[in-house]
């Protein structure tokens, strides 16, 4: 029942929006779709990586809970600017078709510290 509600909602509002022309929240993307098709690539390249990320079993949960919470407050754009950012200032360290180093660049940027990860479980380095 509520998807019905849903998909009448968001017909409704296509609907109007195709009426009364450019006063739409849609008719306004295409002026952003200007992004170069490197940094589409780019985007779809970590967005894949974060998503493996978070269905690998080799990743730990405070990981996972970083990558979750970058994408939650941050759009992909955002994320994208960020992990090129970091490629560019350290030229030869971090390789594109590795996506480990891709990840562990990403959960950085995430806010992720291991060095803090390892300090709150004072039991671990008994």
């Amino acid at each position: 029942m509520m998807r019905n509600i849903a998909k009448i909602t968001t017909s409704a509002l296509l609907g109007m929006g195709l009426l009364f022309g450019s006063s739409s929240a849609f008719a306004a993307a295409p002026a952003k779709a200007s992004r170069g098709k490197g940094e589409v690539q780019d985007a779809m390249l970590y967005l894949k990586v974060l998503i493996s990320g978070l269905q690998s079993e080799k990743v730990a949960q405070p990981m996972k809970g970083a990558l979750v919470g970058c994408i939650y407050n941050n759009s992909l754009g955002k994320i994208t600017e960020s992990m090129d950012k970091v490629i560019a200032e350290n030229p030869g360290k971090i390789d594109k078709d590795n996506p480990s180093e891709l990840l562990s660049v990403m959960v950085r940027i995430c806010g992720y510290n291991p060095q803090d990860a390892a300090s709150d479980n004072p039991a671990k380095g008994r």
